[in-house]
């Protein structure tokens, strides 16, 4: 790999916790976590102290996802939707200024497809379709080689495509398989009820075939839309696995237009740190 003798951090910014890498050499050397601070100025403290940690003396630059509306160009969170009060912050001249170090910044869906289209399955291929599945839905896509990103730097919001309308409200992907949907379903929490669903709970299984089932209605429009050779989900409720894949793939079925022996493959990531390693990616294209 042209960079493999180089160093770079990788910062995946979430709603609930920060996490970081350093990656040299084409290995992850170091990682750390730490609780997503509440205000701006507790996250600029624990975010210099998190570079610090991680040994940013020696790096070439910082990669930095997170999850929102971003200006690519002047290195500008302009919206985050669990991070409000980083609404117009520039992560690129906060980290020029304290650390005299090169920073880029992407959507966290693409910076999770990036990881995978650099490290993790989806290498060599050129037609992808990524969701991350968890608070919300989040969602990129590839397509000949190539992110897509509309004419506003912000499209594939894969995950506010409406899919269904219940008692007169339209309903998303995100409204209906993200956390939401759990809680829509009166769960609080999805990883309680994987755990059980794991262990041969019907109850459980029930939630999962439910949740499963609206994957299924967005994933089978991705298909006619984008055409992929693979799909690929992250976040915390992909990790439900077959509970979730299964319901979800008959229901795909039921509604593409493709050949079933058409149909792409659709598999749970497997790679630790996606968010992470695909803002180390940013520097290696």
């Amino acid at each position: 790999m042209k960079y493999a003798n180089k160093s770079y951090i990788g910062l995946d910014i979430g709603g609930s916790k920060i996490e970081g890498i350093l990656w040299r050499r084409g290995k992850v050397v170091r990682h750390a976590k730490i609780r997503t601070p509440r205000s701006r100025s507790g996250f600029l403290i624990a975010l210099k102290g998190l570079l610090t940690e991680l040994g940013v003396k020696g790096t070439r630059g910082i990669g930095i996802s997170v999850a929102g509306s971003i200006d690519l160009r002047r290195g500008m969170i302009l919206k985050s939707p669990n991070l409000r009060f980083l609404k117009n912050f520039s992560p690129r001249d906060w980290v020029a200024k304290n650390f005299k170090k090169l920073a880029r910044l992407d959507n966290d869906a693409k910076c999770f497809l990036r990881g995978e289209l650099t490290f993790g399955q989806a290498r060599g291929k050129k037609n992808v379709v990524a969701l991350t599945l968890g608070t919300g839905v989040g969602g990129a896509v590839a397509a000949d080689g190539r992110l897509l990103r509309g004419s506003h730097v912000s499209a594939m919001e894969l995950g506010h495509s409406v899919i269904s309308r219940e008692q007169g409200k339209f309903l998303n992907i995100e409204d209906l398989v993200s956390s939401h949907g759990f809680r829509r379903l009166g769960v609080a929490d999805p990883l309680a009820v994987q755990n059980k669903g794991f262990a041969g709970d019907r109850k459980a299984i029930k939630i999962y075939e439910q949740i499963g089932k609206y994957l299924g209605v967005g994933l089978s429009n991705f298909v006619n839309i984008f055409d992929p050779e693979l799909i690929v989900l992250g976040g915390g409720i992909s990790r439900a696995d077959y509970l979730l894949l299964k319901p979800a793939l008959r229901e795909m079925r039921k509604h593409t237009l493709t050949s079933l022996r058409l149909l792409p493959p659709v598999r749970i990531s497997k790679l630790k740190y996606a968010g992470a390693l695909g803002a180390v990616a940013l520097f290696l294209d």
